[in-house]
């Protein structure tokens, strides 16, 4: 039983430090994902190990536990949301689809039930763009590019969609009016980093989504698959790039990915807010038949935090881009 936890801490370990490289290859980033489970099995080895009388290893395993637990402080910091004022609040919706999944009726019913203010799709294949148009009853301004689909209850003002990489991933952009005026939203998926070619195209593809996202002027929300977490060094370049703020920070570690094995199941599903938003909430849905739980977020913007023209009275019809 010793030697087997002994392992157990030793391949814990070896992870653990090769996430720390992270930065060095493309290959010894995808350990830097896993922090969770490191912190989990390194605590029940040591613990293990202690009550077996192997103190050394077991104080050991623990102090490594501890280690690899610290980045999870990026969700469970002490922190004050600052007194609500009378900006308006939004609801912003994320959902990788799947495009495998036939469960049309369940992410539909699912999204009624949530009632958000806009939503982004991704992984939407024709089959399920028909689907989506569903829910023009109460999401009427919708619009599908490439794998992406977006709804929102107001106008879609701006609409552009955006090539991140060559031979790479897309984003879609667009604002729409609030009483504090507009805001932009950006959806995106990035590739997969398997690989050195792809990791190479999606880490171009976060620094094309960090140059849409500063040359935004006004309150500006990504919300994207980026397929990576907030444990890797390519996401911490992402937030100081772009000057976003990671929308889960203080409310809890949402892992997103995969729903079919919960023990690696990591958050690669993102929203990121510009300066003047404030995250009321930050929550992950239901298992509605995808790979991925959709994100759910409430958004507070404080009053005239956004000029820009008077959209108020548009009233353009639901515009798709294919």
């Amino acid at each position: 039983m010793a030697r087997s936890l002994k392992l157990i801490v030793a391949l814990a370990a070896i992870a653990g430090t090769c996430g720390s490289l992270g930065h060095l290859a493309w290959w010894l980033e995808l350990f830097a994902h896993f922090r969770p489970q490191y912190a989990l099995c390194l605590a029940a080895a040591g613990i293990g190990l202690l009550a077996l009388r192997q103190w050394a290893v077991g104080v050991a395993a623990l102090v490594l536990a501890a280690a690899n637990a610290m980045p999870l402080l990026h969700y469970y910091p002490a922190m004050q949301v600052p007194p609500a004022d009378s900006g308006p609040v939004i609801k912003a919706l994320l959902a990788n689809v799947y495009f495998g999944n036939g469960h049309h009726d369940e992410v539909l019913d699912y999204v009624r039930g949530a009632r958000p203010d806009v939503a982004v799709f991704l992984e939407v294949t024709p089959g399920w763009s028909e689907a989506l148009q569903q829910l023009a009853e109460s999401l009427p301004y919708q619009a599908y590019a490439g794998e992406i689909f977006v709804a929102s209850r107001k106008p879609l003002r701006g609409l552009r969609a955006l090539p991140l990489a060559p031979a790479g991933a897309m984003a879609v952009s667009f604002s729409f009016e609030t009483a504090a005026g507009p805001i932009e939203v950006i959806g995106a998926h990035a590739n997969w980093p398997l690989g050195a070619a792809i990791a190479a195209s999606r880490n171009r593809e976060l620094a094309t989504l960090a140059t849409i996202s500063r040359e935004t002027a006004g309150p500006v929300v990504l919300l994207g698959d980026l397929n990576t977490t907030a444990f890797s060094p390519v996401f911490s370049l992402l937030l100081a790039h772009t000057g976003l703020a990671d929308c889960a920070m203080g409310h809890g570690y949402h892992p997103t990915w995969p729903t079919w094995f919960p023990p690696l199941s990591v958050q690669i599903d993102h929203c990121l807010a510009g300066r003047g938003l404030t995250v009321l909430d930050f929550s992950t849905g239901p298992y509605v038949g995808s790979d991925h739980y959709p994100i759910e977020v409430t958004l507070q913007l404080p009053t005239g935090a956004a000029g820009g023209q008077d959209l108020t009275a548009s009233r353009a019809p639901p515009t798709f881009l294919r």
